[in-house]
């Protein structure tokens, strides 16, 4: 399989939009020689952020992200 269909909120998009803008030259460099364009992906996903409702945001506590 190569294509899959999930489901993100508002919130969720709005994380990798963020993780995608924080992303350093390099390692923009090693993920477009990989994978494509992280500049392409975070235009297209911004194209759908845009057209969700944010008016149902959730607020969240900040927690230490352990992963």
């Amino acid at each position: 399989m190569t294509e899959d269909f999930i489901k993100l909120n508002v919130q969720e998009l709005g994380i990798i939009l963020s993780a995608l803008q924080l992303l350093e030259h390099r390692d923009e460099n090693l993920i477009a020689k990989e994978y494509g364009s992280a500049s392409t992906l975070y235009h297209r996903l911004q194209e759908i952020y845009d057209r969700m409702d944010h008016s149902v945001t959730q607020q969240f506590e900040y927690e230490e992200a352990s992963f």
